[in-house]
C-alpha cells in the first residue's frame, strides 16, 4: 500500500540524512516511527481516561505499597 503525505522538504532532507547516517532503510524507520507514534497516541488516550476517572485521592509510594500488600 502506498501513502502520500505532504511533508516540509527541510524535514524530509533531515530525515534522509539521519537515516543514511545510521545505515537504515527509510521505509523501516518510517514504519517504526508510525508504530511508536500510534502507541503514544493510545497511551495518551488511556492517560486522559484515567485522569477523568480519578477519585482525587493520591498516595505516596509507601502508602501505595502498603495498599497493595507489598
Amino acid at each position: 500500500m502506498i501513502y502520500k503525505v505532504d511533508v516540509n522538504s527541510n524535514l524530509i532532507n533531515k530525515f534522509k540524512k539521519e537515516v543514511k547516517k545510521i545505515g537504515k532503510n527509510e521505509n523501516e524507520v518510517l514504519s517504526a516511527l508510525l508504530q511508536e507514534y500510534l502507541e503514544d497516541l493510545k497511551d495518551s488516550e488511556d492517560l486522559d481516561k484515567a485522569i477523568e476517572e480519578n477519585d482525587g485521592e493520591f498516595y505516596s509510594s509507601d502508602e501505595f505499597w502498603d495498599l497493595v500488600g507489598v
